[in-house]
């Protein structure tokens, strides 16, 4: 019965949408697996302390000890008042509790429950659900004071995680898919459940798994920050407009979780990395290059043949300086050494500083969004000429909430588990 309603709501997610600027490819989208896990139990093993900036609602998820910070996650339905709560169908123990990994800060880290031979490290753990001790899941307000006493630990545990997951109570005016998309998660996004796929090789040149929680559709109720995940399968849904454009020999995309702040290796592989994008990349393609500086998203366009990176920042500061300049710079310094191409001196930087500015705290995610969308609809890549000067540009609640919808849209395509 829950099948029925839920494809059921999936139609009318479709029906939203009056006019459709692009189908996935075939029907389907692009995708290799889409995975169900089960939880076993092995030993566990030490890595080194981590320095971490938690967002709203996140904690941080230690091995060993609490010093050990390996994981960012979120806690799943906690049910301190029951020693019946299971996880995959395997019993979670009163000592443990359901997280979903946000993002890894220390990749190769073993889990503490792995699932079979497949999920051993938190990073292969990105976009399930695992079993993790109590006490080695650190709420945001046990940094800056002691414990509390256990009674008032359990309600602020509690408390912590439901705010960011309520369905039910919407803003108001909102796109009629997101709203649609709301009820429907509701429903079905419960006990750890995920929207999870794993994209091939063809948008970001490696293949790439990728999760939506039921906290990510909240926070795209309300405008709130995105997580790399929803920037993600935004990219996804981008690469097959492109499709239908015949234009995935011209644009092409950059990994968001190799390029970020936190927890994306230092500036020298993450300069490795890109150039290593670009090496296996098509002559002549230029890289939407999404960028997070642990609070605020950035966007590059990089043309690596060319030697020339357009910078656009939704906040219209000056051109960026220090460790992001300098990753890039380094970047295309290696692909150049690589193709054993002596290149120029100093790499060329435009700030596109005509580009409509963001109108909100948390908003960045959805501009850099929107900036890609007119780039990649654009078969002239005529962005530079459009942006490069000041200009009275702005964004309409309209504008933005297109984009909102295109991702509902492409995102219920995906199947739940």
């Amino acid at each position: 019965m829950a099948a029925k309603k839920k494809l059921v709501l999936r139609d009318d997610v479709n029906m939203v949408f009056e006019e459709e600027l692009v189908h996935a490819i075939d029907g389907k989208p692009t995708i290799l697996e889409n995975e169900s896990r089960d939880v076993f139990s092995v030993p566990k093993a030490r890595v080194k302390d981590a320095e971490v900036l938690l967002g709203q609602n996140e904690c941080k998820l230690a091995i060993d000890s609490v010093e050990n910070i390996v994981a960012i996650g979120t806690v799943i339905n906690v049910d301190f008042g029951t020693n019946q709560q299971t996880i995959h169908g395997v019993p979670l123990g009163e000592k443990n509790v359901c997280v979903s990994i946000i993002r890894t800060l220390i990749h190769e880290a073993l889990l503490p429950f792995p699932i079979k031979d497949e999920i051993v490290t938190v990073k292969d753990a990105i976009g399930t659900c695992v079993a993790w001790p109590k006490n080695l899941v650190i709420a945001p307000a046990a940094d800056a004071k002691k414990k509390p006493k256990r009674k008032n630990q359990k309600r602020t545990t509690v408390d912590m995680f439901e705010d960011n997951e309520d369905l039910q109570n919407l803003p108001p005016n909102l796109p009629a898919a997101v709203t649609t998309m709301c009820i429907w998660a509701n429903t079905e996004l419960r006990d750890g459940a995920t929207i999870h796929t794993t994209f091939d090789a063809e948008i970001f040149g490696h293949p790439r798994k990728a999760v939506v929680f039921r906290s990510d559709i909240y926070a795209m109720a309300h405008m709130l920050e995105l997580a790399g995940g929803c920037i993600v399968f935004y990219m996804s849904y981008l690469h097959d407009v492109l499709k239908m454009s015949k234009m995935t020999d011209m644009v092409t995309f950059v990994d968001p979780d190799h390029t970020g702040a936190l927890g994306c290796g230092n500036p020298t592989e993450r300069a490795r990395s890109l150039s290593n994008r670009f090496k296996n990349g098509k002559p002549g393609q230029i890289y939407l290059v999404s960028y997070n500086s642990g609070s605020h998203w950035m966007l590059s366009v990089v043309n690596p043949d060319e030697e020339i990176i357009y910078f656009m920042d939704p906040l219209k500061r000056r051109l960026i300086t220090g460790e992001w300049k300098t990753i890039l710079d380094n970047s295309i310094k290696i692909y150049n050494a690589n193709k054993s191409r002596k290149g120029r001196k100093l790499i060329q930087w435009k700030n596109l500083v005509g580009i409509p500015e963001q109108n909100g705290g948390k908003s960045c995610g959805y501009w850099i969004m929107r900036y890609m969308k007119e780039i990649v609809e654009d078969k002239n890549l005529e962005f530079a000429t459009k942006w490069d000067r000041r200009t009275n540009l702005v964004y309409t609640e309209q504008d933005i909430d297109e984009v909102r919808a295109e991702w509902v849209k492409h995102v219920l395509k995906f199947p739940q588990m």
